[in-house]
């Protein structure tokens, strides 16, 4: 089907130019180049690491792209990510640079390589698609990244392999190999996308819809979808109120394995001076649990292994700023709270464009909340009865070490 697809659209638009001059297949190459330092600090704890850890991280990210025809494009990244030592063992908790992060792929174009000191490197093909355009129609095939949805903070709209707030770098995120069109009607237009999660059953695909008009000042869009098994209907805005931009995405999720569940965020976005910016979002997921005894057993739920969720109670807000300190330098941070349990999370961050093609930023993340314990508890393994020191989590947030970290990019 994939296949067939692709011949059509590029033979619709091919079609097309018979009568046109053809491109002169143009061809870019450039890319860029990331450094990382990570580092955590752990508090005093029972259940946790005790010593402080770190890695280095390289990641070379080449990409290429050109014209096959006026109406038809390719586009093709090649990453190589390296890291000193492996993620298994640098016990880092809650902190990812988001280079070198992976999704399933329907035709293997990656490789992963450890030695016995612990390095780690990861190679991975994160595009390859063709895009071509027919009349008000684009046709993309390929390996791309796929995101729906308005908010900045919680996303759930975004259902295809989303990022969280403590990813430090989310410039690209990971391609998915997928068919999109989008048809375009004035200041309307519809998305019809279907990508590889794993396998080709219904549990492993995702089939999406998202339609979006205009109405004065307002967007609003339609979302319906298959999940990996679920059924998803969702709607988003995004409007203007006076100074402030205000935007919402929500969701209604129908499951096999577990009654409905609502996920919704609202959030606006002010410039009070020239050089401020600020943004708040408020959001709710009944899939949550009520009590930090129950945290722990959301990880049960494959919705978290697949990345869809991260968050593991049901109210949350968000603010952040944005401040220039000069025209290189730009400060900031964002809190993350837990409503129900008084955990937050806070991420502060200073960033110094170096030169036109090179940056530099230094950040952290800092979790607040009351800290894990733990508890004497009886089991039986193997018809035995054992007793053996479990952790008891008393809020999300506070489970979160301190973290810091370093990165140097450079584009080419």
């Amino acid at each position: 089907m994939t296949a067939g697809l692709l011949w059509l659209a590029l033979g619709l638009a091919w079609g097309q130019e018979e009568e046109e001059e053809k491109a002169s297949f143009p061809v870019s190459v450039h890319g860029d180049i990331k450094s990382f330092f990570t580092a955590s600090i752990p508090y005093d704890s029972d259940v946790l690491p005790s010593d402080p850890t770190g890695q280095g991280v390289l990641d070379v990210r080449l990409k290429v792209d050109g014209d096959i025809s006026k109406k038809v494009r390719f586009e093709v990244h090649g990453t190589s990510t390296g890291l000193a030592p492996a993620p298994a063992q640098n016990g880092l908790a809650g902190t990812s640079t988001g280079v070198g992060l992976r999704a399933p792929e329907a035709v293997e174009l990656s490789y992963l390589w450890e030695d016995a000191d612990g390095l780690q490197v990861r190679g991975r093909v994160d595009r390859a698609m063709v895009r071509a355009e027919v009349g008000a129609v684009t046709a993309t095939v390929g390996r791309q990244a796929i995101s729906f949805g308005n908010s900045m903070v919680f996303t759930p709209l975004d259902l295809v392999n989303p990022f969280t707030p403590a990813v430090i770098d989310q410039e690209y995120k990971p391609g998915v190999d997928a068919v999109r069109l989008d048809a375009y009607a004035g200041m309307s237009y519809l998305t019809v996308a279907g990508a590889y999660g794993g396998d080709w059953s219904d549990d492993g695909l995702v089939a999406a819809a998202y339609g979006q008009t205009t109405v004065r000042l307002t967007d609003v869009g339609l979302f319906l979808g298959t999940v990996q098994g679920d059924r998803v209907v969702g709607t988003s805005f995004a409007t203007s109120i006076g100074a402030i931009g205000a935007y919402g995405d929500g969701t209604v999720t129908f499951a096999d394995d577990r009654d409905p569940f609502v996920r919704a965020s609202v959030g606006g976005l002010w410039r009070p001076t020239g050089t401020t910016t600020l943004t708040g979002e408020m959001y709710l997921q009944t899939i949550g649990a009520a009590d930090p005894a129950d945290y722990l057993e959301q990880f049960n739920d494959p919705r978290y292994t697949r990345g869809q969720l991260w968050l593991m109670g049901r109210s949350y807000g968000a603010i952040s700023v944005g401040q220039e300190i000069s025209p290189l330098v730009q400060a900031g941070g964002a809190l993350i709270a837990n409503v129900e349990d008084g955990s937050a999370f806070f991420a502060p961050n200073l960033s110094w464009s170096v030169s036109g093609n090179a940056a530099f930023a230094l950040g952290g993340f800092v979790g607040l909340g009351q800290r894990p314990t733990s508890e004497l508890q009886s089991f039986t393994y193997g018809g035995y009865p054992i007793e053996a020191e479990v952790p008891v989590l008393e809020s999300e947030f506070g489970t979160y070490p301190l973290a810091v970290f370093s990165q140097l990019k450079a584009y080419f």
